[in-house]
This record gives structure tokens, sequence and C-alpha cells, in this order.
């Protein structure tokens, strides 16, 4: 009779950095992952809250899941001695320009020095760092070519979403038309130029455009914008699925995104999606959105007009879009991050 090896014995650990600070759709993305992979494999996953904690924790692998914006890791998970991986969201410090975060010219100083010293950090732990989860194709392709990361030590896994929550209505209920967008105000989400192309539209028969956007504080002008209802404060996600499933359309125009979560929501609710034509939001879309070019008030105004005159092609990307959203699924992303750590464990 073979022996085991003594890893295949044992129950894997995972040192799992979640502080209070990690965005909600960081936090999301990792508690499905480790929800599955627990009841499938039975990995004991340790979550921490604070750098503090980290040398003393007794785990076979770290996890850092709240790598975005282009963050390092903290230079301290070189203490441990132990496989470090990371899911990286998105490189944007380094792949957007600064003009796209800050307003002033000081600003832009302080950005560029944020730039160097994040850059320097990646070097330096280049070399902790035993493999890299990344949530697109473009986000890995960021990385690379941002900091020089191997591409040898980099994965792409897609996010999922669940697909008992997201999905289509079983009837259109008979509400006034909208379009929608769901976004966390930042100055890349291109928030002010959809505003500007739905002003371009005919304010008598254009349709009510309802804004999911926060924190965020509406000028008194933009509040004087007829068919436009902000919501700024919180709501409920079953809220938030229902405001999706009777919408004409999700308008999701950001400038950058590592993957872009709203996008496979509103395809898995049957929703038409108008979306950028560039970064991770034209990988998600595949085929089965209408993109634009995010920079052309123009064509954003042209498409949300085709989208509402034209029921045919609002039925056909809502068709291509139930399609193309069961590619997302929390499965298939634990299933990818669990083939990572498994190769790592064998190798330490």
């Amino acid at each position: 009779m073979h022996c085991m090896h003594p890893k295949k014995m044992n129950i894997m650990k995972i040192a799992v950095y979640l502080p209070d600070t990690t965005p909600y759709s960081m936090k999301h993305c990792a508690w499905n992952i480790m929800a599955i992979l627990q009841e499938k494999y039975k990995i004991q996953f340790i979550t921490f809250k604070t750098l503090s904690e980290l040398p003393i924790v007794d785990a076979d692998i770290y996890w850092d899941p709240r790598c975005g914006g282009g963050i390092a890791p903290a230079l301290v998970f070189r203490k441990t001695r132990k496989p470090l991986v990371l899911t990286v969201h998105g490189m944007a410090m380094f792949t957007l320009p600064l003009d796209a975060f800050y307003f002033s010219w000081k600003q832009k100083i302080v950005g560029q020095i944020k730039r160097w010293k994040e850059r320097l950090k990646w070097k330096l732990m280049q070399k902790h760092i035993a493999h890299v989860m990344t949530v697109s194709e473009y986000t890995k392709s960021e990385l690379t070519s941002s900091v020089s990361f191997p591409k040898k030590k980099v994965t792409a896994v897609w996010n999922g979403i669940d697909h008992n929550k997201f999905k289509p209505s079983e009837k259109k209920q008979d509400t006034i038309p909208y379009f929608l967008t769901v976004i966390s105000y930042q100055k890349k989400k291109n928030f002010e130029r959809l505003l500007e192309a739905y002003q371009l539209l005919d304010e008598e028969t254009r349709p009510k455009l309802i804004a999911i956007v926060k924190p965020y504080e509406p000028t008194a002008a933009i509040k004087k914008i007829k068919g436009l209802e902000i919501i700024n404060y919180a709501i409920s996600e079953e809220r938030i699925i229902e405001l999706y499933q009777q919408a004409m359309a999700l308008v999701f125009v950001s400038l950058h995104e590592g993957f872009g979560l709203p996008i496979a929501e509103a395809m898995a609710c049957g929703v038409p999606v108008v979306t950028s034509n560039s970064t991770s939001c034209k990988e998600i879309a595949g085929d089965a959105a209408f993109l634009v070019n995010p920079t052309s008030t123009e064509e954003i105004k042209n498409a949300l007009s085709k989208i509402a005159n034209d029921a045919m092609l609002r039925q056909q990307f809502s068709e291509k879009g139930i399609a193309r959203a069961q590619q997302f699924n929390w499965e298939k992303t634990a299933d990818g991050f669990y083939k990572i750590i498994n190769s790592i464990i064998n190798k330490y």
C-alpha cells in the first residue's frame, strides 16, 4: 500500500487578509470562493483583519484577495516564509492617465509619487508572490505590462454571479421605461459623460434614467435634469435585482474596469446592455452587448436612442446576454482558484 503525500492528508489552511476597509465587491468575491472550497474540499480559511496578526497565523498559504486599482500587497507578507497568492481586480493606477483620477496639478503630483511607490513595491514583492489570480484577461495584460510581472505567475479567472438571484423576471411589470446605471462614484466611471449623452436625447420622449451611484452628491443643475432619478443611498440587493429586471437597458460606460460585475448581472437578468468597447467591459460583454466608445458622448447618445426605439434589437441583446451570462458562475471561479492553490501547495 502506497503512503499518501503528507500534504494530501492534512487539511489545507489558507490565511485570508480581509480588513474591514475591503470594498464590498472584493469581500463578496472572496466569500463566495471560500464557501465553495470549504464545502467541496474541506479547506480551512482563517481570516485576519490586521497585518500585525500576519506572522503568527498557522497557515499553508496566505491569500490577499483585495489588490485593486494597482495597489501592491503589503511588504510585511515577506515575513511569513509561506507562499502568497493574490487576487488582482485591476491596475487602473498605471493604465489610466492621471487626470482620470485627479483634478488639480497638486493632486496629480501626489498621484505620480503614489505610482512610483506602488511600482517599487510590486518589484520588491515579485519573488515573494507565488501566483496571482486576475479577474479578467484584460487585468492580466495590465499587470504583466505595467509592472513587468511574469506571465507564468498569473492566471485569469472570471468572477461569478449567483444565478439563483440574478435571473430574468417572471413577468415585466407595467413601469415607465427607464435606463439603469449601477456604479460606485469615481471619475473613471464616466458618469458625467453619460449624463451629457442622456441630455442630448429628446427631453419629451426619452426614457427615465435611474442611476444607482454612491457616494454622490448631485449639483443643483444635475437635480434639474428631467427624467433623472439618483439613488445615492443604500438599497437592498433584492431591490437592485428588481431594477435590473425591469430596466429597458443597463448603461455602463466606464473608462476602466477590471471586470465590470453589473454587465454580467444585467445580462443574467435578461436586460440589454450598453457598455464600453474597451478594457474588460468588451471582454465580459463579448458580442452580447451594444459596445460604444466611452469617450464619445455622441456614440453613447446614439446607442441609447437605438436601444430605446428598437424593440427587436432589445430582444436580441436580451437573448444573447442570458446565454453569455451562463459563463460567469462562482463554481467555475472557485475551481480556477483551487487549481492555483493546489499547484502551489504541491511545489512547497
